[in-house]
Formats: structure tokens, C-alpha cells, sequence
């Protein structure tokens, strides 16, 4: 494969990373990636992954196994080479296990690979040196680059293909669930705030009551019915993710999947669907009703003097058919943000089973000793 590039430099420093600057640029990054053949697997205080702790960007990075070997024979020195890669693997799994980056950290493993790159969406680095701390003591050379299509063209084309043939942390379809339960959290805990602000009111104190004046709008409410079709799905993601050797998980996993079945999905749709009352409740305008009943009722007779009778005659009709709406919403309003916390609730209890279960699901692929 060949790209060219305009805008590089030669670099080999003596004593340092060749790649400083990249790193200067990681705490204002957006995107980060990173391709290395190893990483430090010998220190306790790893300068070079902190350096991922503190940083808002996509970070995704691919490293080799150094030790890992394709299979191991059955003599002494089979034996102790799958003893040293058995080691060497737990420590690759142990120091890029993604709950020690708090940001969104993705660690990918490719056996193949013995490429080098670190860059962000700004510059890149190419050369001989690894993602470790060893690298700043040994020789080592490489070209800097900030040309910006070209380091994008060069992530499309090159890096998201070495990752497609990079082995997950964590089994994939665990982790697809993972990741697809911390999106809804995120997604129904906007709801419920959203609620809380805009249609709900803390009555004396006492118990939430739907406030006089609504400010959710219906664009708020289709929002909340896509991510009620996606939440219907949570079962069906959590099959997904079934294991034919693990019984506790799968009894786990059941019990999960109960807890979600027994949400109202499709009482809360038809709530927030047109001609529900929430719907209703939300999408009438007193201005424009007022202006409609003018016109179909009083058109006629408001003239003149008799004008301002009329229009306020058409408000307090309006004001009545608010407060019908109101009521109607308010009758079911108690069961509706029950349902909606109890969809929290579940949530985050599949946030507990993941966090419970991952440490069982890292991909057994990795570690083939």
C-alpha cells in the first residue's frame, strides 16, 4: 500500500521519544490511535498510558503480543514458552484493561502486527518506535506528519483495517451489549431529568404532579419513543451474548432479561404517541386553539367593540381544553414516571451484570496458552 503526504520531517532524537509532539497533542485531541508492535510491560508506573487517563479523545489502540506464539509443543522449552507468554499476556490484559482509563479507551490485540504509528487528527508519527518507555534509549527513527488529509486517509484506509483483524478486549458481542447498555443509560437518564425540569413538579414536596405549565415539546417525545424501540431490543442484544460453557452467567442473564421483559414498553409508546395523552397533553398550543375557535365560532360576532369579549372568551375556552388535557395526562402521569425510573432501575442493574461479569469475558482468543 502506498499514500503520499505533503508536510513531514525526518526525526531521531537522542535520550526521548521521537513522537513528543504527538503526545503534546493528546489532551486537546479528539482522536486518538495508536499501532505498536509492544508496550511497557515491566514498570509499575507507566508514563506513556497515563498519558490516556486525562484525555477527552477516541482513543483506540492496537498492540502485538510479543511472546505469544501460534502454538506451543509439548517439551520443556514448548513449556516455558507458554509459561512466558501466559505471563506476558495477563500483563497486557491487566494494564490495558479499560477500566483503568476513565475516557473512551478501546485496546485491541493484532498477532500479526509489528507497525508503528501514533498520532491524533492533527499529526502522526511512522517510524521504528514502539508505544513504551524503553523507545526513548534505543535508536529509533520516523517521519512526523501534519498533513491532515493524509492522516485521515491513512486511519480509514490502513489503521481501521488492521483493527478489523485485531482481536476485542472483551468478547465482542459482551462488549457490543456492554456498550449498548451504558448508551440507553445515558439516553433515558436525559429523559428522566428532562421530566423532572419540564413536565413534572415537586408538589409540597411531597410527590411529583404534572406542573401547570409544560415546556417538553414533541420533538422531545419522539426522541423518548425511538429510544423505547431501541430498549425493546436490550433481550435480543443480551441473547447475544449466551454462553454455552457458563451456566451461572446464562442464570444470570435470564434473570436479567426478566427484569426488562416486565417493563410496560408499549404503554409508555402509546402514551407518547399521537393521540396519547401525553402526546395530547404536549402538543396543544392555547394560542392557536384560541385563534381556531375565533374563527369557527365567534368570527361572526367579534367586531368592533365586542372584540376583546370575544378573543378572551376564546382563550378561557382554550384554557379549558388545556386543563381536560391536563387532567387526563395527570391521572396516568404517577404510573408514567414510575415506569420511566423503573426503566433506569433496570438499566442500571444490566450496568451491575456487565460490571460483574466482564472480568470473565475477555476474549478468550487473547490468551491462548
Amino acid at each position: 500500500m502506498e499514500l503520499s503526504f505533503n508536510g513531514g520531517r525526518f526525526v531521531s532524537l537522542d535520550g526521548d521519544l521521537n513522537y513528543r509532539e504527538v503526545l503534546k497533542d493528546f489532551p486537546t485531541a479528539k482522536v486518538i490511535r495508536i499501532i505498536t508492535y509492544n508496550i511497557s510491560k515491566n514498570q509499575r508506573y507507566d508514563a506513556l498510558l497515563d498519558s490516556l487517563k486525562n484525555v477527552e479523545a477516541d482513543v483506540q489502540m492496537i498492540t502485538n503480543v510479543p511472546s505469544r506464539m501460534t502454538e506451543y509443543y509439548n517439551t520443556d522449552a514448548g513449556r516455558r514458552m507458554r509459561s512466558t507468554a501466559r505471563q506476558n499476556i495477563q500483563i497486557y490484559i491487566s494494564k490495558l484493561n479499560p477500566d483503568n482509563f476513565p475516557g473512551k479507551f478501546t485496546p485491541l490485540f493484532n498477532v500479526q502486527n509489528h507497525a508503528k504509528l501514533i498520532g491524533t487528527e492533527n499529526i502522526l508519527y511512522i517510524g521504528s518506535a514502539n508505544y513504551s518507555n524503553e523507545s526513548k534509549d534505543n535508536i529509533e527513527a520516523g517521519v512526523l506528519i501534519e498533513d491532515k488529509d493524509f492522516i485521515q486517509e491513512l486511519y480509514t484506509e490502513f489503521f481501521d483495517r488492521v483493527r478489523k483483524d485485531s482481536l476485542s478486549y472483551f468478547d465482542e458481542n459482551f462488549s457490543s451489549f456492554q456498550l449498548f447498555i451504558l448508551s440507553l443509560y445515558a439516553k433515558f437518564q436525559h429523559h428522566h431529568r428532562k421530566m423532572l425540569e419540564d413536565l413534572y413538579t415537586d408538589y409540597m414536596r411531597t410527590k411529583m404532579v404534572v406542573a401547570d405549565s409544560v415546556f417538553m415539546d414533541v420533538s422531545d417525545l419522539e426522541a423518548l419513543y425511538r429510544d423505547l424501540d431501541e430498549l425493546d431490543s436490550v433481550c435480543g442484544a443480551a441473547d447475544d451474548t449466551y454462553d454455552e460453557e457458563d451456566e451461572e452467567y446464562n442464570d444470570d442473564l435470564e434473570q436479567l432479561k426478566e427484569r426488562f421483559d416486565r417493563l410496560d414498553i408499549e404503554w409508555l409508546k402509546e402514551t407518547i404517541s399521537e393521540g396519547g395523552t401525553l402526546y395530547r397533553l404536549v402538543a396543544f398550543n392555547t394560542e392557536d386553539e384560541a385563534n381556531d375557535i375565533m374563527e369557527r365560532e365567534y368570527a361572526s360576532e367579534a367586531y368592533d367593540e365586542k372584540l376583546g369579549t370575544y378573543v378572551e372568551k376564546a382563550m378561557d375556552n382554550a384554557a379549558e381544553i388545556y386543563s381536560s388535557l391536563h387532567d387526563a395526562f395527570s391521572e396516568e402521569s404517577e404510573g408514567f414516571l414510575s415506569e420511566i425510573e423503573k426503566i433506569l432501575s433496570a438499566l442500571e442493574a444490566a450496568i451491575r451484570f456487565t460490571n460483574r461479569w466482564k472480568a470473565a469475558k475477555v476474549n478468550p482468543e487473547i490468551d491462548n496458552t
